[in-house]
């Protein structure tokens, strides 16, 4: 029978589990094989940001629009909607990268196992598409729920009873 391992990730945290069992064992325990973190997952993206040299003006403050007639006051100048925005989807795809890049380097070290993934939604597709073929065909079971900081043994009850991805 060949090794297979649960695969669980979070915006700042990557944990491997592997099932283990003993021949008294009826069921498999997970042992924790793997464990990483990423601190700046968990930070927001506008955490880094240090200056507003650059900014575009916020569109909250009301003020005349260039070239507007000067009796209209109050009118909003032509202004970002949010700024912000491509940065965030930018720092998303980053991270999720990151993780994927961490996935397939241990499955690829490892071309004979299977494997079960659980990532919340905001990650669960975007890593996925992101792996090897090679690495995807191996996996078993998939659920997009955020399963990181739960025990064992809830992991592995998600996977007795989960159906295919």
């Amino acid at each position: 029978m060949s090794e297979h391992f649960i695969v669980a990730i979070d915006q700042g945290h990557l944990r491997i589990y592997a099932e283990r069992r003993t021949p008294e064992q009826f069921t498999s325990g997970l042992e924790q094989v793997e464990a990483m973190d990423f601190p700046l997952g968990k930070k927001a993206y506008t955490a880094s940001d240090t200056s507003m040299a650059g900014r575009f003006q916020s569109s909250k403050h009301q003020s005349r629009a260039p070239g507007a007639p000067a009796g209209i006051e109050g009118g909003r100048s032509g202004m970002s909607v949010d700024e912000r925005l491509p940065m965030k989807n930018e720092t998303d795809r980053r991270r999720a990268d990151q993780l994927a890049q961490e996935i397939e380097h241990f499955f690829t070290q490892r071309p004979e196992v299977t494997w079960d993934f659980a990532a919340g939604p905001e990650l669960h597709r975007a890593v996925l598409e992101q792996l090897s073929p090679s690495v995807r065909q191996r996996l078993r079971r998939a659920v997009s729920k955020d399963l990181v900081n739960q025990p064992t043994s809830t992991l592995r009850e998600q996977f007795a009873t989960s159906g295919a991805h």
